[in-house]
């Protein structure tokens, strides 16, 4: 997983699965894995690796294949690290998963829509993409426990996405055929622009 966070996902760890996180910021490394101020990693997954370092670059050095799920949650800030959102990103995720793994992205943003972004990056690289944006409608309590977000799974085949597409809330995502984001190219103000449109 590229952007610990508290580490709340670590709490869907099933016994026999092995969890790496990736965390470029060592003050969050260190809050996250305090249970003192945050108990899901010591609770969920104490045996979890955290390795420090940018997601992109830490995350090459893994073999390839060597991942079922590659989880991507760095995208909600402010801030939005493009550098994990171009072409040759995705494609350094998708080679490190196993042939029926899957590419997991949460690209809720207030600011951005990166949906978009993905899609066409998607399209470009001939690979299926699926899309849930959940809405939580519930009490303002139930709030707390899960907020809307918008998720995107990617794999290598559709054979791999047939769970999800036995769920009408997955949609199939394609792209605008707009200029995909790479390494040389990003438009953030289009993607806000998208955002405010649509």
């Amino acid at each position: 997983m590229i952007g610990l966070g508290a580490g709340s996902v670590a709490c869907y760890a099933r016994d026999g699965q092995a969890y790496t996180y990736y965390e470029i910021d060592p003050l969050v490394a260190r809050f996250a894995s305090d249970p003192d101020y945050f108990s899901y990693l010591s609770d969920c997954t104490p045996d979890a690796q955290i390795v420090l370092g940018d997601g992109r670059l830490t995350l090459a050095s893994e073999p390839e294949g060597a991942f079922n799920l590659l989880l991507i949650d760095a995208f909600s800030s402010d801030s939005v690290p493009a550098h994990l959102l171009t072409r040759e990103a995705v494609q350094l995720y998708l080679s490190r998963l196993s042939e029926d793994g899957l590419l997991v992205m949460h690209v809720s943003n207030n600011h951005m829509k990166l949906e978009s972004v993905v899609a066409r990056i998607a399209d470009d690289l001939g690979v299926p993409a699926r899309y849930q944006f959940y809405v939580n409608d519930k009490s303002k309590t139930e709030m707390f426990r899960a907020q809307s977000s918008q998720v995107i799974v990617l794999a290598h085949n559709v054979d791999a996405l047939k769970t999800l597409d036995a769920d009408p809330r997955w949609g199939a995502l394609s792209g605008d055929g707009k200029r995909p984001w790479s390494d040389d190219y990003s438009n953030v103000v289009g993607a806000i622009w998208d955002k405010k449109v649509h």
